[in-house]
């Protein structure tokens, strides 16, 4: 079994003269790439980290937000990467948790950085891109090392990531996943993902922390360039598939629809495409079927999770059919059949396998899926179970095989291709002081999906309004998750155990629709 650093080092070696990434008016070569990886590495070394000590990185896209995840694989410590999209608080419990001992960030969250350092006394190291007081300069660090190949053995069992995702209880779980499971992950995107070459070119303009990210390695290894893009810009974003000739973008729904609608769209030449995947959110369908009159049959998809990355089933190309028998062009609604090295079942609460057409849960076997939550045995034993994960998602197949998501079990909320749950947003609501009771729902939304949807009573003889509960989140949490509308009541429904019933709240908005999520 290989493992992530070795295929890094061959492929350095292999395509050395290659162009491998571009960073605005930068330029690297494999060659060019590795040796900075390698003083990156064997600097981290230097100061005294140890195999399996865990690093945080806070970055944008960039050249050294790359650059720090291959030097992290290469030298056998754990990633652990934090959301630049994430508040402060965020990464306090992040960087706690994981005990990490070192951070990698850029100048721009500096400041962000330095409000936490009493909060986080773990962390012994701080590493910045850029000026800082109290800080190791990046490059300063990367000027003072080797550009050898570290001298470190790795396992296939060895820790690779600690990724963080949310869940039910509104605190984030850190996934752990280990090279054999980064292997896994890099072959299924091979063998059932993205035909790649060594002349393809990829532009990621989502986060690289995100599901964009699981492709920089797919393509590293086989010789093709990675483009990388701060943020979305859709105007930059065309210009950067034009200038460089991208032959791959992945984007997620809102992105697709942002550039169906840009005015500009038919003046670029966008020929080079060959590859649109999209995911990390449902797609709705009358954008996808004027996304592959525009672009033409190069759409695929592709569900997964941060538990079995990148991705467990796909909807290839060729399932992308607008005109054909109707149990064909449903198919477009669905999230195409499990790939060739990964088993999908839909199974009851016991774990028993349905017939198609029932709807349950889906659950995943690979080598793709995760070693368990990090220091959380108890919500380890259950996601995992007698060898399958389960992922809390409802689904159910038809005959084919193909997988149509109708509903999530745990009341996850995604937004613009974020995960958002309600718990954790219900928590920084309930720190206003006029709140006496909320319940936080996801609602239709052309744009976005979702968008989060706040049901607030207050406390007798309390007056607020809908942007004072918005604008007291913002203190506390991510941007992208505070609610986009706020809806006062008298009383919100509640079951006989007293649990706020979401569905009875939910249904209203839902109406019409045909699944329940969108």
């Amino acid at each position: 079994m290989m493992t992530v650093d070795y295929l890094i080092k061959r492929s350095a070696k292999k395509f050395g003269k290659r162009l491998a990434l571009v960073d605005g008016d930068l330029r690297f070569t494999y060659e060019a790439l590795n040796d900075r990886v390698n003083r990156l590495a064997n600097g981290l070394l230097g100061m005294g980290l140890k195999k399996g000590d865990r690093v945080g990185v806070l970055f944008r896209n960039c050249h050294q937000a790359m650059e720090s995840t291959l030097a992290l694989n290469k030298a056998g410590f754990v990633y652990v990467p934090l959301n630049a999209r994430y508040a402060g608080q965020e990464h306090v419990y992040m960087l706690n948790d994981s005990e990490a001992n070192t951070v990698i960030y850029s100048k721009e969250f500096s400041d962000t950085i330095d409000q936490i350092r009493h909060q986080i006394p773990g962390v012994k190291n701080y590493i910045c891109a850029g000026e800082a007081e109290n800080a190791v300069s990046y490059e300063g660090l990367l000027d003072g090392s080797p550009g050898k190949e570290p001298d470190i053995t790795i396992s296939p069992e060895d820790l690779l990531y600690i990724r963080y995702t949310s869940g039910t209880t509104g605190k984030p779980k850190g996934v752990m996943l280990t090279h054999r499971n980064g292997v896994a992950s890099i072959v299924n995107s091979i063998i059932d993902n993205v035909d790649i070459k060594p002349d393809d070119v990829m532009v990621h303009v989502g986060p690289i922390t995100h599901a964009s990210g699981a492709l920089i390695l797919p393509h590293f290894i086989l010789g093709a360039a990675n483009v990388l893009l701060k943020e979305f810009d859709p105007e930059l974003f065309l210009q950067t598939i034009e200038r460089e000739r991208a032959t791959t973008i992945f984007v997620v729904p809102t992105m697709l629809i942002v550039l169906l609608q840009h005015p500009g769209l038919a003046k670029y030449d966008l020929s080079s495409l060959k590859t649109i995947k999209y995911g990390a959110a449902p797609m709705p369908l009358e954008p996808l079927k004027e996304a592959l009159r525009i672009f033409g049959p190069i759409l695929t998809q592709g569900y997964g999770l941060t538990e079995a990355p990148l991705q467990d089933t796909g909807l290839r190309k060729e399932d992308h059919v607008v005109d054909g028998p109707p149990e064909v062009t449903a198919r477009l609604a669905s999230a195409g059949r499990e790939l060739q090295l990964i088993q999908v079942r839909i199974v009851d609460d016991e774990g028993n396998e349905l017939k198609p057409g029932e709807i349950g849960e889906i659950a995943i076997k690979g080598d793709n899926v995760m070693l368990g939550y990090w220091k959380n045995p108890e919500a380890t034993a259950e996601k995992l179970r007698n060898g399958w994960l389960h992922t809390g998602d409802m689904a159910y197949k038809d005959e084919e095989g193909y997988i149509f998501i109708v509903d999530r079990k745990h009341d996850m909320i995604i937004s613009g291709g974020f995960n958002i749950y309600p718990k954790e947003v219900e928590d920084a609501i309930y720190s206003h002081p006029s709140v006496s009771q909320c319940a936080v729902i996801g609602v239709p939304d052309d744009r976005w999906g979702e968008s989060v949807k706040a049901v607030v009573v207050l406390k007798k003889g309390y007056q607020v309004t809908e942007q004072d509960i918005i604008d007291h989140c913002r203190k506390s949490i991510a941007s992208y998750k505070k609610p986009k509308s706020v809806e006062f009541v008298d009383s919100i429904p509640v079951n006989p155990n007293g649990k706020v019933m979401r569905r009875e709240l939910r249904e209203k908005y839902w109406a019409g629709y045909t699944r329940r999520v969108n």
